[in-house]
This record gives structure tokens, sequence and C-alpha cells, in this order.
């Protein structure tokens, strides 16, 4: 029962609860919205869905979001007598990041378990930590953001999820008179406390259970690009996404992608 929990939490984790990105936030009255399509698979299972998302500098400095809500279509294993599903609506994520420094910037991202009884992970969850990015003066064009934040799931249905430390940083390269920017992007994920269960014995006492998954970690490495198809308001961007992970419950090893859209208003 732990390990079935445990696999939707982490699928939906390493498919929807992430920063908006690694670069400063926007200038004040500004905002985006985003929407995009992503598929994942690995072996004979699959899923695919549609993501929205919208973020708004409310104040100079500070920005709020709503990501990875959506649609998800199915999440499935292809085989006789299987049985299908995995579609419905997504959990939500409200964030918010604020910009201490021009290169230096604190958030914090707020999971709720709103989604349809398929697909949601059940757990309300935080993730907080910094963010450093900059231009890079003597190459114009070049950017960089980097990340480092504490996972944080709270206990639901008598389960609790481990602590994890998540490292992440991205490149990106602008083509210069061509709008291109191609970039590529890494993340670890390592889990620092073990998750733990509750079960109940014959003579009706609880015991508390562990998973001995402390020390398991995510690596996820993705590639893509995004173009500008109107100057500074629509942005078009694909990503394809390799992950590999120490068992079910850090995300596994699917494969992914994601192309979407977002306007800048």
């Amino acid at each position: 029962m732990f390990k079935k929990i445990a696999l939707a939490s982490a699928l939906a984790a390493s498919a929807a609860f992430a920063t908006w990105d690694f670069y400063p936030v926007l200038e004040a009255g500004k905002g985006s919205a985003e929407a995009g399509l992503y598929y994942d698979w690995y072996h004979d299972w699959s899923q695919a869905g549609l993501k929205v998302g919208a973020r708004y500098s409310i104040i100079q400095n500070l920005e709020v979001s709503l990501q990875g809500w959506g649609f998800q279509f199915w999440s499935e294993t292809d085989c006789n007598g299987c049985e299908n599903g995995g579609d419905g609506l997504r959990d939500l994520t409200i964030g918010g990041r604020y910009q201490i420094d021009p290169m230096v910037a604190l958030f914090l991202d707020l999971n709720l378990p709103i989604g349809g009884d398929e697909v949601t992970s059940d757990e309300i969850a935080l993730y907080m930590g910094g963010q450093f990015s900059m231009q890079v003066p003597e190459a114009p064009g070049l950017k960089f953001g980097t990340e480092a934040g504490l996972f944080w799931g709270f206990e639901h249905d008598n389960n609790e999820r481990g602590l994890e430390i998540h490292l992440a940083g991205e490149v990106g390269y602008t083509i210069p008179d061509a709008g291109i920017t191609p970039f590529v992007g890494l993340q670890l994920k390592y889990r620092m406390t073990e998750s733990t269960w509750e079960e109940v014995d014959e003579n009706g006492k609880k015991h508390e259970k562990g998973a001995n998954d402390d020390g398991d970690k995510q690596v996820i490495l993705w590639l893509g690009a995004d173009f500008f198809i109107i100057p500074n308001q629509l942005d078009i961007k694909a990503k394809l996404f390799v992950r590999s992970g120490d068992h079910s419950n850090m995300g596994g090893d699917a494969s992914g992608l994601y192309v979407g859209a977002e306007f800048f208003f």
C-alpha cells in the first residue's frame, strides 16, 4: 500500500512540483501565462496531459504563481488485462519568489492535493529554498540559473515521505539575431530521512514501519529550446527529460517530453 501511494506521489511530484524557472522575477505589474502538453514513458507505462499556470509580480521583486494545474489524459500500463485509468484534474502548486538581489531570489511553493482521485498525490507539501542566476558579461546571450531547495511532504493517510534536498541548474544561450535559446539543465534529488508509515496489528496497536529509502536519489537531465515567435510576448518552448532514480518512490526512470507556450503581459 505504501509503495502504491509513494509511486503516485513521486510521479505527481516529478511531473509538477518545481519553481517557475531559475531566473529573476518579472518587473512589477508584469506577468505571464503558460500552457503545455506533457508525455512521460517507461517501458510499457506512459502518462500524458495538459499543464497550465500563471505568474504575476504584484510589487517590485515579489512574484506569485499558480503552477502544475491542468488535466491528465491517462497514466496506465499497456498490457492485456491491465486496469487502465489515471485521468483527471491535476494537483495545484501555489508559489512565491522574492528577489532580494539582482542575482539572488528566495522561493516558497505549496502543493495542494486538489486533483482527481486517480491523479492526486494526496500530499500537502512545501518546497523552499534559494536561487542564484546571472547573465555572463564576457559571453553576450549566455545565462545560467541555479537552485537549492528542501522538499517537505506532510503526513497523509498514515504515510510520511522523507525530507529531500533538491539541487538544480540550467544554462541557456540565445543565438544572436535568431531569437532561439537552446538550454540544458540538471537536477539532483536526495532523500535525507526515511519515509515511514503506520500499520495496525491484530491487537489494534499501531507500529511505525520504515521504507529504508533514506539515501535514495534521482537525477533528471533536460535538453530544450525556446523561441519568441512574437518578440518579448509569445515564447514557444520544448523540453526532453531523461530521469534516473532509485526505486519508484523517487520518481523512477521515466523519460518525458514537454511542449508549451508562454504569453507575457
